[in-house]
C-alpha cells in the first residue's frame, strides 16, 4: 500500500494511460521522476501532481513534441515557453498551437478544481456470471460495437437471461503499443446452465468476482475520458488502496459510462 497522495506505478499508470515500460524511460530520462522509490523493494510511487504532467506529456507526444522540448515545457511551467517551444517544432504544429495550449492550461485548472468533477462514490460489486468476448485491441469503439452485438445474440440464442448491460474489463495498467487485451462481458442469471459448447465462436462464460468499486460517471466520448481516469486516479490514491482486478466499465448509454475501480 503507498503512502496518501501517491500511486504505485501499475495504478498511475492505468490512471495517466502510459505503460509501465514508458513511465520508466520518461524516469530514466529525467522528465516523470517518482516521487517516491522505495529503497528496499525499487517500487515508484507517483504523487497526484503527476498525473497532470503525465497528462501533458501524453498530449504532446502525441504531436511528436521531441522529449527534450517537453521537459523545456514541464521546467518552465510558462505558456510563453509552451508557445515558443511548439513554434520551433515546425510549421505543422502553428494550426493546432490554440488547441494543445488550451489543453494544457485544462489540466492544471481541473487539478486545482477536483469538486467540478462527478463525485466518487465506492459500492459493493456483488460476485456475477456472464457471458464474455476477448480481444487485444487498438481502438475501443469498433470492437464494444461488435462484442455487444455478438454478445446480444449469444444472450438470446443461449437461452440465458440478461440481468445488466455491456460492459468491459480493462486491466489495472496500459500495455505496450498502445494495444490492450480487453474483455467486453454481459451479466447474466447465474443459476442458469450455460455450456460453452452452445456458445458461438469467441464467447465464453466468465465470472466477475465480488469487490468493492470507486464509482464515477464519465460524461462524453471515449476521447475525453482520460480526464475522468485520472480523477478517479487521484481519488483511489487518496482514499483506498487499488485491488488487483480489472477495472470494469459499464456504458450507461452512448454518452455516459461507469467507471469502477476495484479497491480495499
Amino acid at each position: 500500500m503507498t503512502d496518501s497522495g501517491l500511486l504505485l506505478i501499475g495504478p498511475f499508470s492505468r490512471a495517466s494511460f502510459l505503460s509501465v515500460k514508458t513511465l520508466r524511460a520518461y524516469h530514466e530520462a529525467g522528465l516523470l521522476v517518482p516521487a517516491v522509490i522505495d529503497p528496499r523493494t525499487g517500487y515508484r510511487s507517483y504523487s497526484i501532481a503527476q498525473l497532470t504532467d503525465a497528462a501533458v506529456i501524453l498530449r504532446l507526444r502525441t504531436l511528436d513534441v521531441p522529449l527534450e522540448s517537453i521537459g523545456q515545457i514541464l521546467q518552465a511551467r510558462d505558456p510563453e515557453t509552451t508557445k515558443k517551444v511548439l513554434r520551433e517544432h515546425g510549421a505543422i504544429l502553428e494550426e493546432r498551437l490554440a488547441a494543445t495550449q488550451r489543453a494544457v492550461d485544462e489540466l492544471y485548472a481541473a487539478l486545482d478544481a477536483p469538486t467540478s468533477h462527478t463525485p466518487v462514490h465506492v459500492r459493493n460489486e456483488p460476485a456475477r456470471s456472464t457471458l464474455t468476448l476477448s480481444a487485444p485491441i487498438s481502438d475501443p469503439e469498433p470492437f464494444l460495437r461488435r462484442a455487444g452485438a455478438l454478445l446480444d445474440d449469444a444472450v438470446r440464442t443461449s437461452g440465458a437471461v440478461a440481468t445488466g448491460g455491456l460492459g468491459a474489463l480493462w486491466a489495472n495498467q496500459v500495455d505496450e503499443d498502445g494495444e490492450e487485451d480487453v474483455t467486453a462481458f454481459v451479466p447474466v442469471d447465474r443459476a442458469l446452465p450455460l455450456g460453452e459448447t452452445s456458445l458461438a465462436a469467441g464467447i465464453r462464460v466468465g465470472e466477475l468476482p465480488a469487490t468493492d468499486v470507486a464509482v464515477v460517471v464519465h460524461h462524453g466520448t471515449f476521447e475525453t475520458m482520460i480526464d475522468t481516469y485520472r480523477n478517479l486516479g487521484a481519488w483511489v490514491a487518496t482514499n483506498a488502496e487499488p485491488a488487483d482486478l480489472a477495472v470494469r466499465e459499464y456504458y450507461l448509454d452512448e454518452l455516459n459510462t461507469e467507471i469502477c475501480w476495484p479497491v480495499h
